[in-house]
């Protein structure tokens, strides 16, 4: 009896306070994601933007790992963020059962384990709940400083990730009223103001994430699978047990308020959006994560009204507990590989690391496609890496960093997938990954040069003249004009059907290049079959058969 009294009277801070630790807990013993590490090194190099996203994930990491040097240094401010996001979207609900609150966080394992991960998406789910809670007061008192404090959290969240600016537009929709006061083109004018120091970032570099997000990621072809694979992918992160249940009562409830109303049109909306983009490429499952303060609110105001619902949500409540529990158990011990964890990016990497540490040495590495590793690498191992992106990969932020040129005409360790003929030092970590190896006694490439303005003049049917403009570091010129450095050639890398087909070699090579800016013209014969080809400008370097991507791709039918 006392301890139920207890329980009733502080079960606020005993939710928070239990939600919170499991999250410590469960971050201070289990290895980095993928990407986590990958944004670690993006704490490494303050920057208003980077490839893949605005800065504030490198903030966070930078602040928390400056307190503990360790996985939940890493995460610590993203699990404080996330536990606050929960604190909000409660005072979001105008009508309230908060054991029934609690049921819906409990039965989102996204909520649960994703909550701790040092990603953009937890900080983004904080700001855009943060902005939903100023939004209702901006609409009840359009003040200057309720003004302020809006423009200013639009500005955080277009720092955090650009989906945000689909939390405002649909916003916008919901409320055209908005657009008849001043204060709502001051608040949108703030934010843009606060946000200018990224977008001349994205300037000086040549809108990389504009080009990467919009024109490359998602470019591909309709496939069925794409989009049941949305649909799933859906379904599970809501819930995996009752899921269905959260997106049927928060698509099914009609809002009351203007707030409701604008978390139902982003809800509604984004879920459109990313449905559509299915339909032209692959669509990450997590994209749809600023929607979910809306399917929280909503679902919860719609089960309010059926108890029939909320009795299937609580009986289903201690099976979603139980496979919360086993990830997390998976996640933090070191267990055999398993067959059915498709990706396993939480085990075996210190001792990938300690492969490759025994491999290279004192010599510095290389990865060749993959950003995961290097990043991964430079954590556990506490040496610095380099990912070279090729013509069959994609640019990411190690184009940008200063890091390459550092590598110029050293010894270098470089990894790749494994093969008999050239890296061919070989090893396999339990889960079957293969990975291979060489040592490189003069190591170059050159992927820092951007090559920008692609214009093409398609001579006849098996001849093409490209105009470009290269864009080379200072410290590049100097080695264009030594040998072996000066014979990289200029490439076209042809593509059909997203599949790499052939490499053309050109009549350039980097001596030509004199300058930091420099206007290029050079020929092609393309000796193709007539049909649409996709290219893209490459560099050779020191790995025969491996070219430095520089470009963004462009379009040409062959005819």
């Amino acid at each position: 009896m006392l301890l139920k009294g207890f329980i009733l009277k502080y079960h606020r801070l005993l939710f928070y306070s239990i939600w919170f630790v499991l999250h410590c807990i469960q971050a201070f013993n289990t290895e980095l994601f993928d990407d986590e590490a990958y944004y670690w090194v993006y704490s490494k190099f303050p920057a208003w933007g980077y490839f893949d996203h605005p800065p504030v994930i490198a903030i966070l990491i930078k602040a928390g790992y400056a307190i503990f040097h360790n996985e939940l240094g890493v995460r610590i401010l993203t699990i404080i963020l996330s536990t606050a996001s929960l604190w909000i979207i409660e005072s979001l609900l105008e009508r309230k059962n908060v054991f029934l609150f609690y049921a819906i966080c409990g039965s989102m394992a996204l909520a649960q384990i994703g909550g701790m991960l040092a990603v953009p998406d937890a900080p983004l789910m904080f700001f855009i709940a943060l902005f939903f809670y100023l939004y209702k007061r901006f609409v009840s008192d359009m003040s200057l400083l309720n003004t302020l404090l809006i423009g200013l959290v639009i500005a955080l969240m277009f720092y955090t990730k650009y989906h945000a600016v689909l939390i405002v537009l649909l916003t916008g929709l919901s409320n055209l009223k908005l657009f008849r006061h001043w204060q709502t083109y001051a608040a949108c004018v703030f934010a843009l103001l606060l946000f200018m120091p990224h977008l001349y970032w994205q300037h000086i570099n040549g809108y990389p994430s504009l080009q990467f997000h919009l024109f490359e990621r998602n470019a591909g072809e309709f496939t069925i699978w794409y989009v049941l694979e949305f649909i799933g992918g859906q379904i599970l992160l809501a819930g995996p047990v009752m899921g269905w249940l959260l997106l049927i009562a928060a698509f099914s409830y009609r809002p009351t308020s203007l707030n409701e109303r604008a978390l139902k049109f982003t809800l509604v909306g984004i879920y459109i959006f990313f449905f559509l983009a299915s339909l032209r490429g692959k669509t990450e499952a997590n994209w749809t994560i600023p929607s979910y303060i809306g399917l929280i609110v909503l679902s919860h105001q719609y089960l309010l009204t059926s108890a029939r619902f909320r009795k299937m949500l609580y009986v289903a409540l201690p099976f979603t507990f139980l496979l919360v529990c086993t990830g997390r158990i998976i996640m933090m011990t070191d267990l055999p590989p398993a067959w059915w964890i498709f990706k396993d990016e939480f085990h075996e990497n210190k001792n990938f690391v300690k492969q490759v540490k025994s491999r290279a040495k004192d010599k510095p590495a290389v990865f060749l496609d993959t950003y995961q590793k290097p990043s991964k690498y430079w954590f556990y191992s506490g040496d610095s890496a380099f990912a070279l992106n090729t013509t069959t990969y994609r640019r990411n932020n190690y184009n940008f960093w200063p890091i390459e040129e550092n590598y110029i005409g050293r010894a270098a360790y470089v990894f790749g997938q494994y093969d008999r003929y050239f890296f061919n030092d070989g090893f396999v970590l339990r889960n079957g990954d293969r990975n291979g190896g060489r040592l490189i006694r003069d190591y170059y490439s050159f992927s820092k040069l951007r090559i920008d303005g692609i214009e093409v003049n398609q001579l006849d049917s098996n001849n093409v003249s490209v105009s470009f403009t290269t864009n080379t570091p200072d410290e590049y010129l100097n080695y264009f004009r030594e040998f072996p450095y000066d014979t990289a050639s200029v490439y076209l890398a042809v593509y059909r059907k997203n599949k790499l087909i052939k490499y053309i070699n050109s009549n350039m090579t980097v001596k030509n290049i004199q300058q930091a800016q420099q206007q290029n013209n050079v020929s092609f014969e393309l000796k193709v079959p007539n049909d649409d080809y996709e290219y893209k400008l490459a560099i050779s370097t020191c790995l025969p058969g491996h070219l430095s991507l520089n470009s963004s791709g462009f379009k040409l039918t062959v005819n």
